[in-house]
């Protein structure tokens, strides 16, 4: 059903039309589909073969009363074909109905106004039946290969025989904290030196880290608690002890894997979130004014404030005409990773104190500057990032041979994004001693009425500038709007949080269902061991409280595992994209713990009701 919504969307014209050219949209979503894709074989090929594991004794019983191996194999065969068609049936049918309902989610997450009609692809039908066709048909084929790997007394004896993983050690455990720890530092600190290769070795080392925790470490840690007497030999915990060591030993790589995927599904989560979250005011700091034109033509000045004012609903509120001076000098190098000259011979620009004051006036914000002297300076740096970038105060700038000190940083850009990089604002005097004809970069910025809802403006604005204004000419553009990134950020946003939610959805309910069929499957195999103590007085209520701490330690295990190690790399994510996280690392966090102890509590209730059962 999620494939074939992702499907839809893809192929869907009202979409691509909404989405325009500001993202191929049908590429994004084309994309994810494949993912899911992926993900799902996976998830199937894990289902087909643990459910086929756990009727091998049904198998047997088929080959003793003398049916052919090959007779059997079909029969699996044919079985998975015709479950796989009717959920293919389905999943279409129920994405058909609900494709018009996400389709006018994603159009609201984008910031888009449409009516949306209903249809039904026929290429996203035809998509999805393909590659849910390759996808039944190779679990059908491996379900018929998988009963000539066995011998009949090893069918008999498979509900007996766990998963063969490594006894607990203190050498493996300590390799456990050695190696996520490692990965968290190389994470944390490498990513200056080693770029993206850091975030591989993380990768590395945190995955086998968890294999390894979930393998030894945990076993090490239960088998500890088993030297405090008093707990231990309090009601029948010393029975609830020993099966949760079985329980996680036999499980251990499927716990692992678990926290692992929780890891990458909330990570991936936080940021897409964040995306949403935080646009309105990273969008603010990028471009507070609605256009901003470079340039000495005030025949086109005019032009587009004689524009502007025809549209009464995007009035001009403010106006700031800046000229910044262009020169040449040796700028700090402040890089956490500098392994070469402490500066750097560039040109930057400057700008005057006064007019400074009046851009932040303009803006309507409170962040004035006031400089005690010639030989001080506060630096513009938009690209500034505090997690790999030392502080740019205490530092100096040289030009013309004369030093000037910096005060102070601030991380946004004087003008909109992409007109000017780095600035630097000095006293009036300093500014005008620098101050030639041939070296003034020209930049007039407006801030108007409604700029989210400046769409004609915009349009009619961008009918009358220059093409090549549009476009990085040279060094810089030289006209910027805010409703067209505005525009664009939202959509692309919208897409990316509709994406990672669905995402998401998939893989909890895929984890959440891993374990909830697992811990039934074990349930089933543990009814005749509750019902001896029930025989030797054991309630009823004892039993279900052991079962509850059993179950709660499979599931919260994996999630805290994963929540840790998502909070590590969405932390560090953080601060390299300048976006707070705490709120949507807090929601993500929330919803997806809620929803997981859903399937703990449905777990608790069917593992106790069939252990329970007189059947």
């Amino acid at each position: 059903m999620i494939y074939f919504t992702f499907t839809s969307i893809q192929y869907n014209t009202q979409v691509q039309e909404l989405a325009g050219s500001s993202m191929k949209i049908s590429v994004v979503f084309n994309c994810a589909a494949v993912v899911i894709a992926v993900f799902v074989a996976i998830f199937i090929w894990y289902s087909n073969s643990f459910f086929t594991k756990k009727r091998k004794k049904e198998i047997a019983l088929y080959s003793l009363l003398g049916i052919r191996k090959k007779q059997i194999g079909r029969m699996l065969f044919y079985e998975n074909i015709v479950m796989g068609i009717a959920a293919l049936i389905c999943g279409i049918f129920i994405g058909g109905l609900l494709s018009k309902l996400f389709i006018m989610l994603l159009v609201k997450l984008m910031g888009f106004s449409a009516d949306i009609v209903f249809m039904v692809s026929s290429k996203a039908i035809l998509n999805t039946s393909i590659v849910f066709a390759v996808l039944f048909l190779a679990t059908s084929i491996h379900g018929y290969r998988l009963i000539y790997r066995f011998k009949l007394i090893e069918l008999f004896k498979a509900e007996n025989l766990g998963e063969k993983e490594p006894k607990a050690s203190i050498i493996l455990s300590i390799g456990s904290v050695l190696f996520i720890g490692g990965g968290y530092l190389i994470y944390t600190k490498g990513l200056l030196l080693f770029g993206v290769l850091s975030v591989f070795i993380t990768l590395i080392l945190t995955v086998i880290g968890t294999f390894m925790l979930f393998s030894s470490l945990t076993l090490y840690i239960i088998k500890l608690a088993k030297k405090n007497k008093k707990r231990y030999y309090k009601g029948i915990n010393m029975i609830g002890t020993s099966q949760m060591l079985y329980r996680i030993k036999a499980s251990a790589r499927t716990l692992a894997t678990i926290a692992v995927l929780s890891a990458t599904t909330l990570t991936a989560m936080e940021v897409s979130s964040s995306f949403y979250y935080d646009y309105s005011n990273t969008l603010e700091k990028g471009y507070a004014f609605t256009y901003a034109l470079a340039g000495n033509d005030d025949t086109l000045y005019k032009k587009v404030e004689d524009t502007i004012a025809k549209h009464p609903n995007n009035k001009l509120l403010s106006s700031v005409d800046i000229n910044f001076v262009k020169v040449n000098g040796t700028w700090p190098n402040v890089m956490k990773s500098n392994h070469t000259s402490p500066s750097n011979k560039t040109s930057f620009y400057m700008v005057s104190e006064s007019k400074y004051n009046e851009i932040i006036n303009a803006w309507g914000i409170k962040d004035k500057i006031k400089l005690n002297g010639a030989d001080e300076t506060v630096v513009f740096d938009p690209y500034y990032r505090k997690a790999f970038m030392n502080s740019y105060t205490g530092n100096t700038i040289i030009i013309d041979g004369k030093s000037i000190k910096i005060v102070d940083c601030k991380n946004y850009s004087l003008a909109n994004n992409g007109m000017i990089n780095e600035a630097i604002v000095v006293k009036d005097e300093v500014y005008n001693s620098y101050r030639k004809d041939d070296n003034v970069y020209r930049i007039k910025g407006y801030i108007t009425a409604n700029k989210k809802d400046s769409k004609d403006l915009t349009k009619e604005l961008e009918g009358m500038i220059p093409k090549e204004f549009t476009k990085f000419n040279g060094d810089f553009i030289k006209f910027t709007s805010y409703y067209d990134q505005y525009v664009s950020g939202l959509s692309f946003s919208g897409v990316i949080i509709f994406i990672g939610a669905f995402l998401g959805l998939l893989f909890l309910v895929a984890t959440g269902s891993i374990i909830f069929f697992k811990q039934l499957s074990e349930a089933n195999e543990d009814k005749n061991r509750y019902k001896i103590l029930r025989n030797i007085g054991v309630t009823n209520n004892e039993i279900r409280a052991s079962i509850k701490k059993q179950i709660f330690m499979i599931f919260a295990l994996p999630l805290a595992i994963g929540i840790m190690h998502s909070l590590v790399a969405s932390t560090l994510l953080g601060k390299t994209i300048n976006t707070n996280l705490t709120i949507p690392i807090i929601l993500t966090i929330s919803a997806y713990s809620i929803i997981y102890m859903i399937y703990y509590f449905l777990t608790v209730s069917s593992y106790y009701n069939i252990v329970n059962s007189k059947n």
